[in-house]
């Protein structure tokens, strides 16, 4: 492999935002190269068997992924999950149809910037290609889908971390003042019954009720018995949630990881007495990270205002789901009626050459919560890689790029993530 790669769009992050925006911005006519620190694509699909679409609605490449899975790889007949090599294989097989090109065991290290411009420019990254491996990939757009946000603020930009003080956007449910706390980490896991034999009753799991999702029913502990009738064999459990002091410190997340695979600890032995398998996730999952600051941060009130942005490219009707905060809240203050996602979210502050897609999205903490889910950051990410591809076409700027353009090709050209 050459030690210098050049392309238009460059994708840093091949998870469930990432995916998407490589394939809409190869699908709006640019070459892409998608990178990935992992030595597999996916995400939290491969890595933490987030492996259920939650939320909606379902649209663009997660529409197309969904019916494939449905069709070649469901579990049973509603496909209210699937297992992550299945995501793997179908969202690799999308990727290769869209020509993106897949580098996958790459870490993305430092930036590129234009000594020409004025503004900070990314025109690139340096990435650890492995043993005394460094690679230099110069773009025209970057698209920052780390999760992490780390290409952004190696470019300077601006990030929030942790609960925003309520009087920083007028939320009614932020905090009071601000500190670092996001929201509880998961592990997840996946429990199969080896052979024949009673199913077994989740209900006499400690973390029940955090989630067990059954195939052709939902939540275990919604209905135990009509649970225990179906007995499908294989469920997906959400383990157990614990908090992490910095969910941006690897050291602390494995402390996070260590806690709590002892909390879970009695509901493994449970299910290996009754005959179960347990396929527990590589990793912890992490629901927040880092925010990056875009040209608009996106907010609880944004969210309840029954108004859709003029310039929205993705749409999202899941409600606020704040894990650690929201016990004790009546369900109809956590609703929202369905809402946009502005273009103006996924351009970062002060910085050309660079767009975000994912969970670093410019919003606040409340917001966040909401639309973090795999069906609205899908096509929030694919709107970033049509916008990519718009910028290229065009030699414009992200922040010069008219968004009723990205809108009309989203509806028209590249499978409909305003539908």
């Amino acid at each position: 492999m050459p030690k210098e790669l050049r392309t238009q769009v460059l994708v840093v992050g091949a998870g469930a935002s990432g995916i998407p925006a490589a394939i809409g911005a190869a699908r709006a006519g640019a070459k892409v190269l998608l990178i990935e620190e992992d030595p597999v694509i996916g995400g939290m699909v491969s890595d933490c068997y987030v492996d259920a679409f939650c939320g909606g609605p379902r649209t663009g490449v997660v529409r197309d992924a969904e019916r494939i899975l449905k069709a070649k790889y469901a579990l049973g007949k509603s496909g209210h999950f699937f297992l992550p090599g299945s995501f793997q294989k179908v969202y690799g097989d999308l990727l290769r149809k869209a020509n993106v090109r897949v580098l996958a065991g790459v870490r993305a290290v430092d930036v590129l910037t234009s000594e020409r411009s004025a503004r900070a420019r990314v025109v690139g990254i340096t990435a650890d290609g492995g043993p005394s491996r460094t690679l230099t990939i110069k773009s025209d757009i970057t698209i920052d889908a780390t999760g992490t946000g780390v290409v952004s603020i190696l470019a300077g930009c601006r990030a929030m971390y942790g609960r925003d003080a309520r009087k920083d956007f007028n939320e009614p449910h932020a905090a009071t003042a601000r500190d670092r706390r996001v929201q509880h980490c998961t592990w997840m896991y996946i429990s199969q019954k080896i052979g024949e034999g009673k199913s077994f009753d989740m209900m006499k799991l400690d973390h029940v009720r955090l989630g067990v999702h059954v195939e052709g029913l939902g939540w275990f502990h919604n209905d135990p018995d009509k649970a225990m009738r179906l007995n499908p064999g294989i469920y997906l459990h959400w383990g157990c949630a614990v908090e992490c002091e910095d969910t941006r410190d690897p050291m602390a997340v494995g402390r996070a990881q260590t806690e709590a695979f002892a909390a879970m600890e009695r509901d493994y032995a449970r299910l290996r007495e009754a005959g179960y398998a347990v396929y527990l996730a590589p990793r912890i999952g992490v629901r927040e990270s880092n925010r990056i600051v875009g040209e608009h941060v996106i907010t609880e009130m944004d969210l309840r205002s029954g108004k859709l942005p003029e310039d929205t490219i993705a749409l999202g009707t899941y409600g606020l789901d704040i894990w650690g905060e929201d016990e004790g809240v009546p369900v109809e203050e956590l609703r929202t009626p369905a809402y946009g996602l502005p273009y103006r979210a996924i351009v970062p502050k002060g910085v050309d050459g660079l767009l975000l897609a994912g969970k670093i999205l410019s919003g606040s903490h409340v917001a966040m919560s909401a639309y973090r889910v795999m069906p609205i950051l899908g096509s929030a990410g694919q709107a970033a890689g049509v916008a990519a591809a718009l910028c290229v076409r065009q030699k414009c700027q992200p922040r010069k790029l008219d968004p009723a353009e990205v809108i009309r090709l989203l509806k028209t050209k590249v499978q409909g993530v305003l539908e």
